[in-house]
């Protein structure tokens, strides 16, 4: 069967249109990777731990407690833990205002403004260590950045665990005036499947040569209170 433009569906009746109603004409040309690829552009989704300071947590929107997967305003529940591949890291230091500024050289004299602006409370600013990270589960490449305190005092265990498998998880902290969650990371042995050894190539390069700094247009999404 060839396409001649006349094709005739069935009448719409709320169900999708099956394919095989219209033969062997191929509609879609393009997989699910290369709608990705378009959406993310330059920038790897970031997994990030969901706590019930995450506004998302607030409104009743993500499971508190959860890893998500965020790309703009998508957020994909990954569960309580996720089986990661830890690949690299990289020192990164970022200021949210009206604009998000990040910042990779650790020598830099803005690196350590930020720094110095992430010790006064809810400054928007925070810094520590980014991990290139392979989600075997959905094979996806993405970015873990450990910039709180808590999460600061995790990121050599995540460390350990370069070229290794590992789950992220989250742990119970309390003082005597709060409560809070945060990332913890512990050895994993159950097999998964590696990623392909182009992309992989291709992604550590990107990581690992990321410019001085950058300035986004658009603000980040609400960050949870630094702890």
């Amino acid at each position: 069967m060839t396409f001649d433009g006349n094709i005739s569906f069935p009448a719409f009746s709320g169900d999708l249109v099956k394919m095989e109603d219209i033969g062997n004409t191929s509609v879609q040309k393009f997989d699910d990777k290369a709608f990705d690829a378009m959406r993310s552009g330059s920038y790897l989704p970031r997994l990030q731990l969901m706590t019930s300071n995450s506004e998302k947590c607030k409104a009743g929107e993500f499971p508190i407690n959860h890893y998500a997967l965020v790309l703009d305003q998508s957020h994909n529940d990954l569960g309580l833990s996720v089986d990661v591949l830890v690949i690299a890291w990289r020192p990164k230091a970022m200021s949210i205002g009206d604009q998000v500024v990040s910042a990779y050289d650790h020598e830099s004299e803005l690196f350590k403004s930020i720094q110095e602006k992430a010790e006064q409370p809810n400054s928007g600013a925070m810094w520590g260590y980014e991990y290139l990270i392979w989600l075997p589960g959905i094979k996806k490449f993405c970015t873990f950045f450990m910039g709180s305190k808590s999460a600061r005092r995790e990121a050599p265990q995540v460390k350990a665990r370069l070229g290794k498998a590992a789950t992220l998880s989250s742990k119970k902290i309390e003082t005597s005036s709060f409560t809070w969650f945060a990332p913890k990371c512990s050895d994993c042995s159950t097999p998964f499947e590696m990623p392909e050894r182009e992309a992989f190539a291709h992604e550590v390069e990107r990581f690992n040569n990321p410019a001085k700094s950058e300035v986004e247009v658009a603000p980040a999404p609400a960050t949870t209170r630094a702890q």
